[in-house]
């Protein structure tokens, strides 16, 4: 979907101006909702770069998104502005007075600069509080809280992006996620089969279908 010239102007202008719904939520030619398309990505790393670390948030938050659904000649073409737009995103993790909230979001805009396809969208079980899915060996639908406290989910980090995040958590001194992400990338114990499985699996399945 291609943005109108005076939609992009409004939106560079004022951070919070409607034209960011505009831009979020365009109706494209068919009649359907679309996102941006990805030569937009040069326009949002000039005017990230006009706004402050908070005023910006939501700008790379929409980057991620649009870098995460472009094609492989996209990404090579816009490589230089989706660096920037990256090195400014993880800029943000170091902000120590965003929500816990925004630091994920961030987390979540990093990994679609960098092309990731499930958790670049995945990871807002962790600001969600909890995950829904399907035991691999029963189908018997469950729902998983992710927040600290009793559970019966077995804590882990069951890959290298797992651990990536959670030590991007810890550095950072977000303890809740922290904790959050070694219980989304956990394993738990079917009470129906008694199967035991990588909970982080099942959430990448369901992403799938």
């Amino acid at each position: 979907m291609k943005v109108a010239q005076e939609i992009l102007d409004a939106a560079a202008a004022d951070p919070n101006s409607p034209a960011w719904e505009q831009i979020w939520n365009g109706p494209s030619p068919d009649g359907t909702w679309d996102l941006p398309e990805p030569a937009i990505l040069p326009w949002l790393a000039r005017t990230c770069s006009a706004f402050s670390r908070r005023e910006r948030v939501e700008v790379l938050t929409l980057a991620g998104v649009v870098a995460q659904a472009a094609d492989a000649a996209s990404r090579t073409l816009y490589a230089q502005e989706i660096a920037f737009l990256r090195a400014l995103a993880c800029d943000g993790l170091t902000n120590e007075a965003f929500h816990d909230f925004t630091f994920v979001g961030l987390q979540q805009a990093v990994l679609g600069l960098d092309g990731e396809k499930v958790w670049s969208s995945e990871l807002s079980h962790i600001n969600g509080g909890e995950a829904e899915l399907e035991c691999p060996a029963c189908e018997s639908e469950l729902l998983l809280c992710l927040e600290p406290g009793e559970s019966t989910i077995e804590p882990g980090l069951s890959s290298e992006l797992a651990q990536r995040l959670h030590d991007e958590a810890v550095q950072a001194g977000r303890e809740f996620v922290a904790t959050s992400l070694t219980k989304l990338f956990g394993r738990f114990t079917c009470p129906e089969c008694r199967t035991t499985f990588n909970i982080a699996d099942q959430v990448a399945s369901g992403s799938a279908e």
